[in-house]
């Protein structure tokens, strides 16, 4: 078990008699096994990177995830009962969703379930399912269906204690999830990408909230699998390929630019963020070519983009950053970076230059509203912003209680379904209420029920 998994169970675990626990288990391994043949090894490793992707995205920053034999198991820091069931059966839809969208992981299924267990059970279970990664390809098949001989197989109930009429600490088999949910049909997009992992291109409109006003647009990728839209470096499922990170970035600035053009064309000039990340830019000679692409905007057209720099890493040199941010200026109206919810201090980008600080909602807060934990972060993240003079913002604001809450703690910019669907194209600027959101959103739920 990797030091930093080690650390974070332990924390969860401190002076707790039970824990919630959640189970994400894959069946039909075999299958997918024996259509691969030998490729095989290189699927394996795809399902368990796309499922600890979706499972770390929507989950708060203290809960643990262990990849097991056959799955993942989840630790909750502070979620039980109804809510952990909750979070585990929407990730299980939409891991299903995705891999329906796979052809060569069209016959993978997903089974999720959570349960209170003490901590001697937890310790037990960990223990005996923990991934046996490092094993050699080929040898105990317990990932495509079999095990190993004299052990109970994981995920299921030991036969043993079964007929000593106990529980144990092994899983049961979980229910099949109720209905998906409907989704509602999303604009077609212009700028395609016939050979990309994305499918094409849009524009989030972003709204200002101290203005009242949707004032920029935030240009991404989108990828659509079954219904349900993936944005960003979301489309790309976790891969960390350099050279597919970069013709995101690439394709994106270009994308932008034309969108622009398009906009202002039709008398209306528009404020866009484009995204690109930090490994795109790291180096000068790297730097050189993403800028080539930039330097095409004309200098008086450069103070409608804003520039929005992702995956800073942690131990970035502060004199690396200044300069990165630095030489970023000559091409848009502000830098802009994005940091994992909760990163609140923000002292490491003293002297960089940046204007606003954003973070991506996560998925559990739109759905429950935030936690007093994640308000004092809220408060945290935005007292920091202001010592650097720096503004705020939230992407994928999809619940009421999170914009009301990111208002009332200082975030000044918003974006997400909450506040208006993506766009085709950029939209120019123009006012939008707080209570026209308040209302959009109170229709929309009147129509679900």
């Amino acid at each position: 078990m990797p030091p930093e998994l080690k650390k974070k169970l332990k924390k969860v675990l401190a002076g707790r008699s039970s824990v919630d626990m959640g189970q994400v288990r894959f069946l039909n391994l075999g299958r997918v096994r024996e259509r691969a043949g030998g490729d095989w090894d290189r699927l394996r490793e795809k399902i368990y990177e796309v499922g600890h992707h979706f499972i770390e995205k929507r989950l708060d920053g203290d809960d643990a995830v262990i990849r097991c034999r056959g799955g993942f198991m989840i630790i909750f820091a502070a979620l039980d009962g109804e809510a952990a069931q909750a979070t585990v059966d929407g990730i299980s839809q939409e891991l299903e969703r995705f891999f329906l969208g796979d052809s060569d992981l069209g016959p993978l299924e997903i089974l999720a379930e959570a349960r209170s267990v003490t901590t001697e059970e937890l310790l037990e279970i960990v223990a005996r399912d923990q991934d046996e990664s490092a094993r050699p390809s080929g040898t105990g098949d317990a990932e495509a269906g079999g095990h190993e001989p004299g052990r109970t197989p994981p995920w299921t109930p030991d036969r043993r204690l079964e007929r000593a009429g106990e529980t144990g600490a092994a899983w049961v088999e979980a229910p099949r999830p109720g209905p998906r949910p409907v989704y509602t049909p999303r604009p077609r997009a212009i700028y395609t990408e016939s050979e990309g992992v994305w499918d094409d291109i849009v524009f989030k409109p972003c709204w200002d909230g101290r203005k009242s006003a949707l004032l920029h647009n935030i240009c991404v990728a989108r990828r659509v699998v079954k219904g349900f839209a993936y944005y960003g470096r979301d489309t790309l499922m976790g891969a960390d390929d350099r050279t597919l990170h970069r013709k995101l970035d690439e394709s994106v600035a270009r994308a932008a630019q034309r969108g622009f053009q398009k906009a202002y064309a039709q008398g209306g000039a528009c404020a866009i963020i484009v995204p690109v990340h930090y490994d795109t830019i790291a180096t000068l000679s790297q730097r050189m070519r993403y800028f080539a692409i930039l330097q095409s905007v004309p200098e008086p057209m450069r103070r409608f983009f804003f520039l929005r720099v992702d995956g800073v890493p942690d131990g970035a040199p502060l004199g690396q950053m200044q300069e990165l941010f630095r030489s970023m200026k000559h091409f848009g109206a502000y830098v802009l970076t994005q940091l994992p919810f909760g990163a609140s201090d923000l002292k490491r980008f003293d002297g960089c230059g940046i204007g606003i600080f954003g973070t991506e909602v996560p998925a559990r807060m739109n759905e429950t509203g935030p936690d007093e934990a994640q308000l004092m972060a809220m408060a945290d993240w935005v007292a920091s912003a202001c010592l650097l003079k720096a503004e705020t913002y939230f992407t994928q604001t999809a619940g009421i209680e999170v914009l009301q809450a990111g208002l009332s703690a200082g975030v000044r910019y918003f974006s997400g379904p909450l506040i208006a669907p993506e766009m085709a194209l950029p939209e120019p600027a123009r006012p939008l209420s707080l209570a026209e959101i308040l209302d959009a959103w109170q229709r929309r739920d009147t129509l679900q029920v």
